[in-house]
């Protein structure tokens, strides 16, 4: 992750997909289901580092039973 991807409130698609290990068509789907905020800024999707963590909590949790 780059250094201004880490004093953000903000990440990149590429960050997003890189911490959680995901591909794009997963990232949507986290999207679309409302479970990333986001918002778009010309062509490019933002997400929340929020919600970024807590879904990487999530799948941690569910990946540890």
């Amino acid at each position: 992750m780059s250094d201004a991807a880490k004093n953000s409130d903000w990440l990149k698609s590429g960050d997003v997909r890189k911490e959680l290990n995901i591909d794009s068509c997963d990232l949507m789907h986290l999207r679309v289901n409302g479970e990333l905020s986001f918002k778009k800024e010309g062509n490019a999707f933002l997400y929340a580092r929020k919600d970024v963590e807590r879904v990487k909590k999530l799948r941690a949790k569910e990946n540890s039973k």
